[in-house]
Formats: C-alpha cells, sequence, structure tokens
C-alpha cells in the first residue's frame, strides 16, 4: 500500500519518515562528533562537509515529505488522543517539519555569507547571498540554535513514541512501523 490507510501510514509516508529521521540523526551525530578534532584536521573537515551532505539531504527529502503529508492525510491514532494531546503531537510534527526545513537553508545561507561554496556532492549550489560575514556569524548562530532545538525535539518525538506504544498502549507506533512482534 503506497497511500495511507485509515489505519496505517502507507510506503511512502513511511520511507519518506525514516529517510528523513536517518539523515536528521546522521546531521546532528557528524557535527557533535566534529567538536572533538582540532580545528584544520583532516577529520574535522571531513565530519563537517558530511554534515553538510547530510542536512542537504534533509532538504532533498523534507519538501516530497511535506507536499505527501498535505495529500495524504495521517492515519487516526486507536484509541483517539486526548484533544489536548492531539494538539501537541500535531504542533510537535509540524515543528520537526519547520526545522528541517528551516535548517538546511540556514546552513547555505550562513556558509554562502561566509563566502564559502556549498556544494552537494560535488555539485555547487547557486549563491544565494553575497559574502557577508557578520550575517554568515548571525545565521550560524541561528542555525546552531534551531539544531539544538531540534536534537531535543527529536529526542520528545521518540520518548513520545515509546511512551505511546509502552504506557498508552495506542497505535500510534505501529501506525509507522507496523505490528510489532
Amino acid at each position: 500500500m503506497l497511500r495511507n490507510s485509515q489505519l496505517s501510514y502507507g510506503r511512502v509516508a513511511r520511507a519518506l519518515h525514516w529517510l528523513c529521521a536517518l539523515a536528521v540523526i546522521a546531521a546532528l551525530v557528524l557535527i557533535e562528533l566534529k567538536g572533538f578534532f582540532p580545528k584544520g584536521s583532516a577529520t574535522r573537515g571531513a565530519l563537517s562537509y558530511s554534515h553538510i551532505q547530510a542536512g542537504l539531504i534533509v532538504l532533498l527529502l523534507v519538501l516530497p515529505r511535506l507536499a505527501w503529508r498535505l495529500g495524504n492525510p495521517p492515519p487516526a491514532i486507536t484509541p483517539a488522543p486526548s484533544p489536548l494531546m492531539a494538539l501537541l503531537a500535531h504542533a510537535g510534527h509540524w515543528a520537526l517539519y519547520a526545522l528541517m526545513l528551516a535548517l538546511p537553508l540556514l546552513g547555505i545561507a550562513f556558509i554562502q555569507a561566509a563566502g564559502r561554496e556549498v556544494a552537494f556532492l560535488g555539485l555547487a549550489l547557486p549563491a544565494l547571498l553575497p559574502t557577508d560575514p557578520a550575517l554568515g556569524k548571525q545565521l550560524k548562530e541561528v542555525h546552531e540554535l534551531l539544531g539544538n532545538i531540534l536534537l531535543w525535539l527529536s529526542i520528545l518525538h521518540a520518548a513520545a513514541a515509546v511512551w505511546h506504544h509502552a504506557i498508552v498502549k495506542d497505535d500510534t507506533v505501529t501506525r509507522m512501523v507496523g505490528p510489532l512482534r
């Protein structure tokens, strides 16, 4: 089943969800690992490059994911959550989408404002901003702040999934992964 049904997410929604999750996790892990290596080292540079590539993959995946989500309503949770829980879940999901869209764009912007080129798999992206080191520094700070928010929101998202499955015992998780044995 490619499309969402009333009971579960379809294969496309599941694939986009898990591919986005892997790319976000990769971007977050890579940037955290970068801090363990000295500035100017080859390893630090490789981790930074890989972080950028993972972020660009997030950007490439979140656009079709948003389009798919808008055209394929999510299946209802059974049993239905309280209105407050439904609102929190909805807000959390849209915050994740917004961050997955904003962070790569901010990353591109701060790198270009710093006067450096951004390339995806060796292909240079068009310049969105002129060189402006002061703006680049400000955009980098916003990028890092939102990256930390994404980290914690992702942890909360995963914890909520476990809570729904283990404590509430609704079908929140099985809608996205299928029946758990």
